[in-house]
């Protein structure tokens, strides 16, 4: 077919119109680039907008660096930066795979994808492919800006920046950490715990794969929502790589063929009321804490094992705190027997103010030792009364409602003895007193000493179970005071300067009472399940109404708290601290990890060195060095200067009796009726208590057959009431109910004595010379008298 002359000019025509249509444009293409170089050239990329730290999560993490829990950052979302050479190199290779095959060697703009996105988004007739890079992706997610095409110019300049700014492997890291992987997950971090609840170093290359397809539409590719759609865009993200050479054959059908395993969310959330403390104590970003994971898990199987056998005694929930004595670290914390229980599970009980009971006496009885008594002291466990710390009469009584006497201190204490830790707390003052448990860690003892009154020994205030453990452990610490805290290998000097509570012999003297089980089996039996076979000190505790029950304890290395009752703070049914949380506390005790070698009690990380305490013979009764007619003798823990201020026992005498009546023999009884007889002669503080006892009480009278010469005989006094002493009546009683004992002492042995209350005699009494009389408002003086010879007389005001 030939050309005409006018086809002929009309194709040159055409040429020259397409060649210069080329010319312009080349020279477009041209202009653009040099603008953008220009525009890209003018300014650097802010560096500040690189930084990360206000977007973390707060995640914490157990000892071995296992997560327990992540709570999302203020803007709701969980992200956690890791530096890329922490992250797995699958999600790395996948990553690129999917997202930039030439992400390696283009400058920001991958300019042939651009002209492929183009021409595929002409055939389609519309946006069908943006071509992004993952730095156009990375700049997008720093500054989001509208999808248009001014907006696209602005994320090109941006990545074109960005390239200039940071390596490959910067902006790597960067992308990595801030693209959104669904489920309110920013960063393949956070989303890898999420997930499937572990790092990224752990995946394997199909989990890999399938976090490394989400950022493309993470809310429609959500695995937990949609799991198909999920595994389809993994298929594609396993073809691409294998396509692009970063997998072969068998690795990709070993991925494609591997079941995924997803973790809901009930299964992140471990230890909450641990990490709910955690929080409190103002915990951000990554934070490894000095909970042991399965110390935890056993502590609270055993909580929840436990509960179920008192569910009909009142009981609904019980807390346990494990310490580390050398750091004060928290390895175990279990605040109710069901976080999730409606009915206050999420109370901490670790936490909740409670009243304590009996487990405050040790520090009373320390303090005590402190001042110069010792083990030995004897004390007085007999009947007393005081005026409360809000005004009436205060009548304290022991558990079994029993009393024992003369008491040494060490039994006191071992026995949980009520009367004489009053007592005690009287003679150290109870304003020492609440200053030394503000020492030991009570921070909740914050009202004045008068507020509390004698009963501070008795638990009438309230603490919480944190601060009995950390409290505790300061004994374990040879007095030396302990913060618990949450952060592994931790020196509690770090933080928070320590303080010497009690000296080392102190603490020595306490510790072998609270770890004498001869103790415990005669204050609750021999089969109470603190007979443990082992040394622990131990205490229990059970405040009024029966609302709560404790058992505290402590080994060389450990320190186990326990807390048993209702968080309504409704009474249990008569469980005691021995018989509802001892158990717990030695279930806890044999999951405790094993003992470590013992640290020094005086200065930390030091070798040990013991305290200087002795043991010595003491009569059990007096608390003296053992005379001649002593029959029982204890040896007792005591400080050499203690041993050197004793008397020898006077309380076990010999006396001379007639053997026809027993009765006291007189100068001019024949010596074929006469024998000597040890009998017990206590103090006048005793002589109610022991002539209620079978504690036989030496013969007051002699033997009408040989009387005693006539003599001058010492003048008697009034021992209580005390001078000036105030009673308040109960309006709530009956008149004839509100009776006080008066009490003399009365040196001769005599018949009886007479009793005056306001110069009229109100009645006589026989050995050992107590009278009860009945409360009548108004002032008063009380008298005795004795074959004639009168006290002076004892004023007292009855309310």
């Amino acid at each position: 077919m030939t050309t005409t002359p006018s086809k002929r000019s009309y194709l040159r025509v055409i040429g020259r119109a397409t060649l210069s249509g080329l010319r312009v444009l080349i020279i477009l293409v041209v202009l653009f680039f040099v603008s953008l170089e220009v525009v890209v050239s003018s300014a650097s990329y802010p560096n500040e907008l690189f930084g990360h730290e206000q977007h973390d999560s707060t995640r914490i993490y157990d000892s071995d660096g296992k997560l327990l829990r992540e709570v999302a950052s203020q803007d709701g979302l969980r992200a956690h930066w890791t530096p890329l050479e922490n992250l797995s190199p699958w999600l790395k290779q996948a990553t690129i795979a999917v997202e930039d095959k030439r992400y390696r060697s283009h400058e920001g703009v991958d300019w042939t994808g651009v002209v492929r996105a183009a021409l595929s988004n002409v055939r389609h007739g519309r946006i069908v492919s943006g071509a992004s890079t993952l730095t156009m992706q990375l700049a997008r997610l720093i500054r989001p800006h509208e999808r248009s095409f001014m907006g696209k110019m602005v994320e090109t300049v941006d990545a074109l920046r960005i390239e200039r700014s940071l390596s490959k492997d910067e902006i790597l890291e960067q992308y990595l950490n801030r693209a959104p992987y669904g489920a309110g997950s920013v960063g393949a971090e956070a989303a890898s715990q999420r997930y499937f609840g572990k790092s990224t170093t752990l995946l394997s290359l199909a989990e890999a794969a399938l976090l490394a397809g989400l950022p493309a539409s993470p809310s429609n590719l959500n695995p937990l929502k949609y799991p198909e759609r999920a595994k389809k865009r993994q298929l594609r993200v396993l073809r691409d790589m294998a396509e692009g050479g970063f997998i072969d054959r068998n690795a990709f059908e070993r991925a494609t063929t591997q079941t995924l395993t997803y973790r809901t969310t009930h299964s992140t959330l471990k230890a909450m009321h641990f990490t709910d403390w955690v929080l409190q104590n103002g915990a951000q970003g990554k934070t490894r804490t000095s909970l042991d994971r399965r110390l935890q898990d056993d502590v609270d199987h055993h909580v929840k094992d436990h509960l179920k056998q008192f569910q009909d005694r009142g009981v609904t929930h019980a807390s346990v705190v494990v310490l580390e004595n050398s750091t004060c670290a928290v390895l175990a914390m279990v605040g109710s027997g069901d976080y999730w229980d409606t009915q206050g599970g999420a109370v901490n009980g670790a936490l909740a103010l409670r009243q304590p009971g009996s487990t405050l006496k040790p520090f009373t009885y320390a303090l005590a030792f402190e001042q110069g008594a010792s083990p030995g002291t004897i004390v007085a466990d007999t009947p007393v009364h005081y005026t409360g710390a809000q005004g009436g009469l205060y009548s304290p009584r022991n558990y079994e409602d029993r009393f024992a006497g003369p008491v040494m201190m060490g039994d006191a204490l071992g026995m949980s003895l009520n009367v004489p830790a009053i007592r005690v707390a009287r003679m150290v003052g109870i304003p020492n007193l609440l200053s030394t448990l503000n020492q030991a860690g009570f921070r909740s003892l914050q009202r004045e000493a008068s507020h509390y009154g004698l009963g501070l020994t008795l638990g009438n205030g309230e603490v919480t179970l944190l601060e009995l453990a950390q409290s505790y452990a300061m004994f374990a610490r040879g007095g030396l005071s302990c913060v618990a805290h949450h952060h592994p290998n931790h020196h509690p000097g770090h933080a928070e300067p320590t303080t010497r509570v009690f000296s080392p012999a102190v603490v020595e003297l306490t510790d072998r009472i609270l770890k004498d089980e001869r103790l415990r089996i005669e204050a609750f039996g021999p089969n109470n399940a603190l007979i443990l076979n082992r040394p622990v000190a131990v205490k229990t505790g059970t405040s009024s109404d029966w609302r709560d029950n404790w058992a505290i304890g402590y080994t060389d290395t450990y320190t186990i708290a326990v807390w048993m009752g209702d968080t309504k703070g409704r009474p249990m049914q008569s469980l005691s601290g021995v018989s509802g949380a001892g158990p717990l506390f030695r279930r806890v005790l044999d999951s405790l990890p094993p003992e470590t070698p013992v640290w020094n009690k005086s200065e930390p990380n030091q070798p040990t060195v013991k305290a200087q305490v002795v043991t010595a013979p003491l009569c059990a009764l007096s608390g003296k060095h053992p005379g001649p007619s002593c029959g029982h003798v204890r040896h007792t823990p005591m400080r050499p200067e203690s041993i050197r201020s004793l008397e020898t026992c006077d309380w076990h005498t010999t006396v001379r009796v007639d053997t026809r009546n027993e009765l006291l023999a007189g100068p001019t009884c024949d010596e074929k009726h006469v024998r000597e007889k040890v009998v017990t002669s206590l103090p006048p503080a005793y002589t109610q208590w022991q002539a209620a006892t079978r504690h036989a009480a030496p013969p007051t009278e002699y033997s009408p057959h040989c009387p005693k010469s006539t003599g001058s005989m010492s003048r008697p006094s009034v021992t209580f009431p005390r001078n000036d002493e105030r009673f308040a009546l109960d309006p709530g009683l009956s008149a004839e109910s509100q009776r006080i004992q008066l009490s003399a002492d009365v040196t001769s042995s005599v018949k009886e004595v007479t009793w005056f209350v306001d110069g009229q005699e109100v009645g006589k009494a026989r050995w050992p010379y107590a009278l009860t009389w009945q409360l009548s408002p108004g002032p008063h003086t009380v008298e005795v008298a004795v074959s004639g010879k009168r006290s002076k007389g004892v004023s007292f005001l009855v309310l």
